[in-house]
């Protein structure tokens, strides 16, 4: 069962950038949550969350489309571990609000451009180096 998974979740991977784009997803920074969301503006209902690293989680739905991701612990974890997003991240969520969104198709966001970009390059090259070795799983 845990092999079906993964090789799932190793193609709702896969899948994210084409789905972004085509459905306009958005970066959302919680700071209560001190998560990242990179997702449509809303999740939809009934998407499960499965772990895919230590650092983040995909939404799902029941068919295994990705609806969004999760980044845990962005500001305190994930970003240490990726030291050359965080001038970038500063300058996109540096204001104070404990719900910030920035929409990386606005053509004006150059910035939120390239930090999605990054952040789904990150995500489909860990998932693939996880799910590429037979030693680890979910």
């Amino acid at each position: 069962m845990a092999k079906t998974i993964n090789k799932k979740l190793k193609e709702a991977v896969k899948k994210i950038p084409r789905l972004a784009e085509k459905e306009g997803w958005v970066l959302t920074l919680d700071r209560d949550e001190g998560a990242l969301f990179y997702s449509p503006k809303s999740i939809p209902d009934k998407s499960e969350l499965f772990q895919v690293t230590d650092e983040y989680a995909l939404y799902v739905d029941k068919n295994f489309n990705p609806r969004g991701v999760m980044i845990e612990y962005f500001n305190a974890n994930f970003l240490k571990h990726h030291q050359g997003l965080e001038k970038l991240s500063k300058k996109l969520f540096g204001s104070r609000k404990k719900i910030a969104t920035v929409n990386p198709r606005a053509k004006v966001d150059f910035d939120a451009f390239v930090l999605k970009t990054l952040l789904e390059g990150l995500i489909v090259q860990e998932t693939l180096g996880i799910y590429g070795t037979k030693h680890r799983t979910v």
